[in-house]
């Protein structure tokens, strides 16, 4: 897994560097279906890699806040590689790092509202098998609920109880696709 969100994350980024400068990397044309990259001896998609290979053969929700799109919205880039033996350290943390920023989570206790990433709401599906065991948090569905789940264990302890509490709305923020160009 750790090799395959490594290749993922570097063929992004070279697709960003043979097309620079661009504004975002949706105007890479196919970017992620048609080009294909050489990974281990085959020629693999950025999709085949993500949605058919990681996704299904691996029941690890954290990946969505390891792979990396280049948008200023996407999870951030490590500064190291993922390595085996340290993967769920590094999953952990790259969690803690995204959900600590407003565009991966945020509380707006004026208005009951919880905001997440729309990261969250394209993949939920991916979070209830590991994290949807729980009962339903009063006013969510399943899939929200698994969300929370999730966030829970990275949040603050305040935003933790508040999580836990319900009888708030989920919401997702606008995804800003421009380029991050750290």
């Amino acid at each position: 897994m750790a090799f395959l969100v490594n290749a993922y994350n570097s063929f992004t980024l070279e697709s960003i560097i043979d097309n620079y400068p661009t504004k975002s990397i949706r105007n890479i044309i196919g970017v992620w279906k048609i080009r294909k990259f050489d990974i281990v001896g085959e020629k693999l998609t950025l999709d085949h890699i993500e949605h058919q290979i990681l996704r299904k053969e691996f029941n690890e929700p954290g990946i969505h806040v390891a792979l990396v799109c280049a948008a200023i919205s996407c999870p951030p880039l490590r500064r190291e590689a993922f390595t085996g033996n340290q993967l769920e350290q590094q999953l952990n943390d790259q969690a803690n790092q995204f959900l600590i920023n407003n565009q991966g989570f945020r509380i707006d206790r004026e208005n009951n509202a919880v905001y997440f990433s729309s990261i969250f709401k394209w993949f939920g599906e991916d979070y209830k098998k590991t994290y949807g065991q729980e009962p339903t948090i009063d006013g969510l569905n399943e899939t929200e609920t698994a969300i929370v789940n999730y966030a829970h264990k990275y949040v603050n302890p305040d935003d933790q109880k508040y999580l836990k509490q319900g009888g708030y709305q989920v919401k997702y923020s606008n995804y800003d696709w421009s380029l991050n160009v750290q």
